[in-house]
């Protein structure tokens, strides 16, 4: 009996291999379960779309504009034309770009190519600059010096040969220990002279989220978080005054942060003098809306549901974008309120499509790539016009 079955295991073996060896070559070598995605960017003044298309003919990849309204296609398009949104690392007049030269960062002109340095890293140090962002006015820099020159490294192995494995080295902190030293910085392009902004750093550390101007070349916003993660703060920091306000702050003995990625920072409205926050401070994930001195004025999304993700700020129309499910936690749907926080939610995504909803938003809010998906449904993309 026992030789018998030894015998007979290799025909059974080949029986189930072959079949099971071609889906896992399916699957995972030619990717034919893979679905196909759609990817897109706006135009800047939302009156079309960029696409990437491959010529079937040459073989080769182009650019392609496709006007949003007719559907007309443009295979070579306006330079002009064809630029997407705009690029944080690119001033507004679009003359110069931010890039990293090593650690370094360096002002580079656009049409000359000329190249310049702006911030130099500290060859003692195991820094980097993080968070560029140009004012305005295109005459200064924030930045965010990132120190992990304090934090420990620790070793891991490359899984090269087996025999004589490659180490790298990161730094990681583990609990109690120290972490990155962080500092908010303005520098001149002109002079290359650093403002370090006169931020509290507390002994054990902190984080930093959002950091941006804010809406002026005068004043940046900074979103500061404990190392504990238990306190958020939001600052207003006034370049050439010096002086530092707190226009947002919460505590929670548990955690403070509650939104993660796209929930996390605020979005300015009613030019700038307003903001939106996603805050769990009344125990449900809401957006709140508060005045720029950092008065609450309205609770936008009011009842007994979590925002799930941030959506997008329609002011022309007065509304207020966000995913959620109230009566489903394993489904998301788009929904508008009004920015006054007068007025019940409205659902935008169909109601016969339960599932997963996603919107690629145009920048004038009108239009918006709509991606549907269930468990068992592939995702489908369409373009919907939003109400208005």
């Amino acid at each position: 009996m026992a030789a018998n079955s030894l015998h007979a295991q290799p025909s059974g073996r080949i029986q189930w291999w072959g079949p099971t060896n071609e889906r896992i070559r399916a699957i995972y070598e030619r990717g034919e379960l893979r679905g196909n995605r759609f990817d897109a960017e706006w135009l800047s003044d939302s009156s079309g779309f960029v696409v990437r298309e491959r010529n079937s003919d040459s073989g080769e990849t182009q650019r392609a504009v496709y006007d949003v309204v007719s559907g007309n296609r443009k295979s070579r398009p306006d330079a002009e034309q064809a630029t997407p949104q705009r690029d944080s690392k690119t001033s507004l007049d679009g003359r110069y770009t931010l890039q990293y030269q090593g650690r370094d960062v360096v002002v580079r002109e656009v049409h000359t190519g000329k190249t310049e340095t702006l911030l130099r890293c500290d060859e003692e140090r195991d820094s980097m600059f993080r968070s560029l962002g140009w004012s305005p006015d295109g005459r200064r820099v924030v930045f965010v010096d990132h120190d992990e020159t304090d934090v420990r490294l620790r070793s891991v192995l490359k899984p090269t040969d087996p025999s004589y494995p490659n180490v790298d080295q990161h730094r990681f902190a583990r609990v109690g220990e120290k972490i990155s030293k962080l500092r908010v910085g303005v520098v001149d392009v002109d002079t290359h002279e650093i403002q370090w902004l006169p931020i509290e750093s507390p002994e054990e550390g902190f984080y930093l989220g959002q950091v941006e101007w804010a809406g002026n070349s005068r004043e940046v916003l900074v979103e500061t978080m404990s190392r504990f993660r238990d306190t958020r703060t939001f600052l207003l920091v006034d370049i050439d005054a010096g002086t530092v306000t707190q226009i947002f702050h919460e505590t929670n003995d548990a955690w403070a942060v509650g939104s993660q990625e796209k929930n996390s920072g605020l979005l300015w409205v009613r030019s700038g003098n307003a903001f939106i926050v996603i805050s769990e401070q009344d125990g449900w994930r809401h957006a709140f809306l508060y005045d720029r001195k950092g008065e609450q004025l309205a609770v936008l999304t009011p009842g007994d549901y979590d925002i799930v993700d941030r959506g997008q700020v329609d002011e022309a129309n007065g509304w207020f974008y966000f995913y959620a499910s109230p009566e489903n936690a394993t489904q998301k749907f788009l929904y508008y309120v009004p920015l006054d926080g007068n007025g019940d939610l409205t659902p935008v995504s169909p109601r016969d499509q339960p599932g997963t909803h996603d919107y690629v938003f145009s920048p004038d809010v009108k239009w918006a790539f709509h991606t549907y998906s269930t468990f068992d449904t592939p995702p489908v993309t369409d373009l919907v016009e939003l109400p208005s």
